[in-house]
């Protein structure tokens, strides 16, 4: 069996038990067809990977709150897009600079959406729905990290590779936690070129009733646009926004 015929079927074993909640192998084997031998393997890699849980007494397969939370995941990425809309048309209107959203995705940061400059003078970044940055050097990623719990913090320092994408990148450890620490004070965070030559970000967070960071968005602009008087109007807009849409989240 090749790999691609494997995911098929393992997807589809997950399909079927969201669909009748539990199953034992002999039922899953006949409403799918698949040989005997097939489905146990089958059973016991998505078992051992943490999918789905067997029911010891009664043999009985059933999804594991690994793939729920995943399906959770999805539920609250298209709830902050939705909520977050209205609000994030109206930043954009009223600045006319380019505006993101994005989430954490593991050790990056992944755009939900963007909406361009009207400006004739804008960026033009290779950011879109879909693409992902990392987060030690954009506002946005820089807002996320600052959510994160100490441990998987302690993770991402161990694991991420500092690139030194312009000559204002920060690639200290402690430089990045102090920054960190002053983001959390301040409730919006910046990239002053340290991710692309010419553009300045800020960026703020929408968190979740618990006050967890759940996403964040960003304005940017050509950093020849953003004069102090300029910065403070946006810092002071953005945070506003920001509280706004996790009022609404909440």
């Amino acid at each position: 069996m090749d790999v691609a015929q494997t995911v098929a079927r393992a997807l589809g074993l997950l399909e079927l038990l969201g669909k009748h909640k539990k199953l034992t192998a002999g039922k899953i084997t006949e409403l799918t067809q698949i040989n005997r031998s097939t489905t146990y393997r089958l059973l016991a890699t998505l078992q051992q990977l943490g999918y789905i849980r067997k029911d010891k007494e009664f043999g009985f397969y059933s999804l594991s709150p690994k793939i729920l939370n995943l399906a959770s995941s999805v539920r609250e990425t298209r709830d902050i897009k939705e909520i977050s809309s209205p609000f994030l048309n109206e930043l954009h209107k009223e600045t006319q600079e380019t505006v993101h959203l994005a989430v954490l995705d593991v050790d990056e940061l992944i755009y939900l959406e963007k909406r361009e400059s009207t400006r004739s003078l804008r960026v033009v970044t290779i950011s879109k729905p879909g693409s992902h940055a990392p987060l030690y050097c954009t506002a946005i990623g820089k807002v996320l990290l600052s959510g994160m719990p100490d441990d998987q913090f302690r993770s991402y320092i161990k694991n991420v590779q500092f690139r030194k994408y312009t000559e204002s990148t920060l690639t200290g450890i402690q430089e990045l936690i102090t920054e960190l620490d002053a983001i959390r004070d301040m409730a919006y965070a910046e990239d002053r070129e340290e991710h692309e030559e010419g553009v300045y970000c800020i960026a703020a967070p929408i968190k979740d009733p618990s006050g967890k960071i759940i996403a964040a968005f960003s304005i940017s602009m050509p950093t020849v646009r953003c004069t102090p008087e300029r910065k403070a109007e946006l810092i002071e807009r953005i945070v506003k926004v920001s509280q706004k849409i996790s009022g609404a989240i909440g």
